[in-house]
């Protein structure tokens, strides 16, 4: 075994060099999170009957419990700890998935890992070395948000577990990735399960708290990080729920990289037609785009099925006075409590949704990196051409998976599919922006596409958490797409034309500039 792990100090210090600006901006913006939260708190709820009131009122609320579960302190630490136990996991879940597919699946797939193999670096170097480095950016980033908890005057203990509990998030989706790596040889369908698992594991979260289905909490990651319950009586013991997680998935990554080949995957990629002819650029592209989409269709549409069955019963568990009026306030007179519950669930799957975007509008960057652009575009096809064909496909996706998505959970939910699947639909422009500034940096920067688009889409997530506590506002909170979207199933909404017009015009601005730029650049094979 330790042939096999020759070379992984160097691979290390090689990741950290290459990732030396996305890391600290990741690290610092998170560990500064939660003392942010911790002040706003304090501010927003100026004695304890206040914060228990906002306690009491988030229990019946079927939304806040799908989203970050029940609250099971309220302290300060308390409310800090449920704002931001769901969320942190799932923005370190998902850089996490990001950096350990770049410097694994990635290498691969441009010829580099096999570049290194020819020199001294053993087979499971590259592995262990994005491991070792993510799950390290994971507990740096948990322990530097422990002294301003301390210093803002929460028990340093409960701070300590807090800390580790959000780095146990990163490494729950590192290993994830890790796993997922071995399974194909395409990174884009690399991250796409790894995303669709994370979608899957928060909507087991989210149907065990706001469903009442308590034991589903006890196999998600992101169950696990809210069961740590620091300034609640402190659960270290879960922790090792984590490790056991991660440490097993750890295992059987490894071991199935000794089962395939370099730039290969476990699941083999399906041979071309037998009579050589080169398809067209867009039969070509639905051919790339075709398996990651349809996984992603399929888990979209379990997700939704899922939610549909979770909000159905809400309006016959939860029929009290307190609640229906809870209800109207958010969403109007004519406003069920089911209907709240997934307009909340939704805006979080919309930015998966952005993701599985994301996947398919950056597939043309992987093209060009490894040369096959540069093969194709000696023929006939043109560059605009070729551009088009993974756009439409990026355009397209989240289409489809929106609407899976909204008649699964119509069909399971209230029967009204038509109703729902319109209110899934809305997200489309921002999910579209998404692919819009995808565009616009491969056309203009190529080699940063991939982490320009990533970053952009993990801010607006910030962005949306921030804006809860009025730490973002105005133009800050202004700059994510998905704020702009009304929630079309309740009858409070704003009137969605001019919203959804506007979100459309920039994605149509982004994608016409991208082109714009792709067209006057040169190609550029190397990522």
């Amino acid at each position: 075994m330790t042939g096999t792990m020759t070379g992984t100090g160097t691979l290390i210090r090689l990741i950290l060099r290459r990732d030396r600006v996305l890391l600290p901006v990741w690290i610092v913006i998170s560990a500064l999170l939660p003392a942010s939260i911790a002040s706003a708190t304090t501010d927003l709820y100026a004695d304890q009957a206040a914060r228990d009131s906002f306690a009491a009122a988030s229990a019946g609320n079927p939304a806040q419990l799908a989203m970050r579960g029940p609250i099971y302190d309220a302290s300060v630490g308390g409310l800090t700890a449920w704002t931001l136990g769901s969320s942190l996991a799932l923005i370190g879940g998902l850089v996490s998935i990001l950096l350990v597919t770049r410097h694994t699946r990635v290498e691969e797939e441009t010829g580099r890992r096999e570049l290194l193999a020819s020199g001294v670096i053993g087979r499971h170097a590259p592995l262990a070395a994005a491991l070792a480095a993510v799950l390290a950016a994971n507990l740096l980033l948990g322990l530097l948000s422990v002294p301003a908890l301390v210093a803002g005057g929460l028990p340093a203990g409960s701070s300590l577990l807090f800390g580790l509990s959000t780095a146990a998030g990163g490494w729950a989706f590192a290993a994830v990735a890790a796993v997922t790596g071995q399974l194909t040889a395409f990174s884009g369908t690399t991250r796409g399960i790894a995303i669709a698992a994370g979608g899957l594991l928060f909507a087991l979260r989210s149907l065990a708290d706001a469903g009442h289905v308590g034991w589903l909490a006890w196999v998600s990651p992101f169950g696990w990080v809210r069961l740590t319950r620091p300034y609640a009586g402190d659960q270290w013991w879960v922790l090792g729920l984590i490790a056991v997680f991660v440490a097993t998935l750890t295992a059987v990554a490894f071991a199935l990289s000794t089962r395939r080949d370099v730039a290969g995957g476990l699941i083999p990629a399906r041979p071309g037609p037998a009579g050589g002819t080169l398809p067209g650029a867009f039969s070509l592209a639905a051919r790339l785009h075709r398996s990651t989409l349809a996984g992603f269709a399929i888990g979209f549409g379990a997700l939704g099925a899922l939610l549909g069955v979770a909000a159905r019963g809400l309006n016959t568990q939860l029929d009290t006075p307190q609640l229906r009026e809870l209800a109207a306030t958010l969403g109007g007179a004519e406003a069920r409590l089911s209907d709240v519950f997934f307009t909340f669930v939704m805006y979080v799957l919309s930015q998966l949704v952005a993701g599985a975007a994301l996947v398919s509008a950056l597939r043309a960057r992987i093209e060009e990196a490894e040369g096959r652009a540069e093969l194709l575009l000696s023929t006939p096809v043109g560059r605009l051409r070729w551009a088009l064909s993974h756009l439409v496909l990026a355009v397209v996706s989240p289409v489809l998976l929106l609407t899976v998505l909204g008649a699964a959970a119509g069909l399971t939910f209230d029967g009204d599919v038509a109703r729902v699947t319109g209110a899934t639909l809305a997200y489309l422009p921002a999910v579209w922006t998404m692919t819009g500034i995808a565009t616009l940096m491969f056309g203009l920067l190529p080699r940063l596409a991939a982490a320009v688009s990533w970053t952009a889409l993990g801010l607006f997530l910030v962005v949306d958490l921030l804006a809860e506590f009025k730490l973002a506002t105005g133009i800050v909170l202004d700059l994510s797409p998905f704020v702009h979207v009304p929630a079309m199933l309740l009858s409070g909404a704003s009137s969605p034309v001019a919203s959804l017009l506007g979100l459309t015009v920039v994605a149509i601005t982004l994608t016409t500039a991208g082109l714009a730029f792709l067209r006057r650049r040169d190609l550029m094979p190397s990522a």
